[in-house]
């Protein structure tokens, strides 16, 4: 079964269709298109420089996860042709998580050989072997292990991997963008009615039925010549409201790199602790505060934009609400009414009752003595000790013997969740604070340290490496 334009999602009475270009004017919900889909129309209408931008409902979803395949001339004829796409989930709330976004959707042996004229052989080549990577584990569910990601990939590199993923899934990588773009959706698709992912977001307060929208969107491309990068920026602290510029841009990078800070990241606002985007592409970072600073008066919350630089050019790609500890909440709420943005009502409605037991999570005393063998980042509040176990298994033999356990892992998985659950704390060598370890562990309520790279985990053994 194909849609056709016929087709269309309906709530109250009000007809959507299935697949929509997001305009100021394109009639769209945040229940029928999801958070992500109307958020970007918002960000339209402020007339910030989103890239074209196509959504798909959550009926659509649902009938591609059952089998139904879509017909991608609903899509691509939105876009230039032989466009480079990005997919991105778009659920109903943030909060419920989703399939991670798959970029560079487009590449192929023409595209690559295009690009290495206008861009460069090195910049060509990480868009063709990431988007192979991408593709090879999560849409054709092949081990990860097997492909390589090279700090400067040259063509031999990318032939490798073209040779990896033939002798891996027994067939040819695609190159018809057709044929990419349909497994691309049919895989988030059915990730998502996954159980795993379904348990996930309701124990996260998810109505058993919420759907899952999708967002279809021209890549901005951040690598190739000139000024490229890509990064993120908040003008509040996640840990505790204060207001403060946060967030990092990474040259030469695509979508949330520039969160890992062992890539060389830089500062967005001048800092004595190193180079700053201010600094180097003033231009660009005036243009990046006054659409932040836009955004929060008109979206009325404090947001973290996601952003990319193109050959010196600014393009907004994402907006969500910052994630907050619940002191964060509080601090957060009350500034918004303080500046007139919100009203001291709606201000103390925005604090979930929930959210403040975080404040009573154990701690560790602050000045108690301790021998510190590993340090991270805080991606979910409190304290715990245990056993130190390396797979999700012996988390969970622990837990049948009443025995606290503490996972620890180079990094998490879905295949890792049942571990999560009866460990009682959850650490990992790689990682950022929306890794799968992190969101899973805020869902969950579990103490987790991510990017922990003073330690080495190998099968069995875990290495602490002494810094002097």
């Amino acid at each position: 079964m194909l849609y056709s334009e016929r087709d269309a999602a309906v709530e109250s009475d009000q007809i959507y269709a299935p697949v929509v270009l997001i305009s100021n004017t394109t009639p769209m919900t945040s229940a029928a298109y999801g958070g992500r889909a109307k958020c970007a129309q918002r960000l339209i209408r402020l007339e910030m420089p989103i890239p074209t931008t196509v959504a798909l409902s959550f009926l659509a979803v649902h009938d591609i996860a059952t089998g139904n395949a879509i017909d991608p001339n609903l899509v691509l004829p939105h876009f230039d042709q032989s466009p480079l796409l990005s997919v991105r989930p778009s659920s109903g709330s943030p909060d419920w998580g989703g399939p991670g976004a798959i970029l560079n959707i487009g590449m192929n042996d023409k595209k690559f050989s295009d690009l290495c004229e206008t861009l460069g052989e090195t910049p060509a080549s990480i868009l063709y072997l990431r988007f192979i990577n991408s593709y090879a584990t999560h849409v054709a569910r092949l081990d990860s292990d097997a492909f390589e990601d090279p700090e400067s990939p040259t063509t031999e590199d990318v032939e490798s991997a073209l040779g990896v993923y033939e002798d891996e899934a027994a067939e040819p990588f695609p190159q018809d963008v057709d044929e990419q773009l349909v497994n691309v959706l049919r895989s988030m698709a059915r990730a998502w009615e996954g159980t795993s992912a379904r348990l996930l977001r309701q124990a996260k307060g998810a109505p058993g039925d919420a759907g899952l929208g999708l967002v279809v969107q021209a890549m901005a491309i951040g690598v190739g010549r000139g000024e490229c990068g890509s990064g993120v920026i908040q003008f509040a602290s996640s840990d505790t409201g204060r207001p403060e510029i946060h967030g990092r841009y990474l040259r030469q990078s695509q979508g949330r790199e520039s969160l890992d800070r062992q890539l060389g990241s830089l500062y967005l606002g001048k800092d004595p602790r190193g180079p700053s985007l201010e600094e180097t592409c003033p231009e660009v970072f005036g243009q990046l505060l006054a659409h932040s600073l836009l955004a929060r008066q008109r979206l009325r919350e404090e947001m973290q934009i996601e952003f990319t630089v193109e050959n010196g050019e600014l393009r907004i790609l994402d907006a969500v609400r910052i994630v907050r500890s619940s002191r964060a909440a509080v601090h957060i709420a009350v500034d918004l009414a303080n500046d007139g943005v919100i009203s001291r009502e709606e201000a103390l409605m925005r604090v979930d009752p929930k959210a403040l037991s975080e404040l009573l999570h154990r701690q560790v005393a602050p000045n108690a003595p301790r021998t510190v063998l590993a340090k991270g980042i805080s991606a979910s509040p409190g304290a715990a000790t245990g056993k130190i176990v390396f797979t999700a298994s012996a988390a969970q033999a622990c837990a049948a013997r009443d025995e606290a356990a503490v996972l620890v892992r180079r990094e998490t998985g879905p295949e890792d969740i049942r571990g999560m659950h009866a460990a009682v704390a959850v650490m990992t060598e790689r990682g950022g604070v929306t890794s799968h370890a992190a969101v899973i562990g805020r869902g969950l309520g579990l103490p987790c340290v991510v990017g922990a790279s003073d330690m080495s985990i190998d099968g069995q053994n875990c290495t602490v490496i002494g810094r002097g």
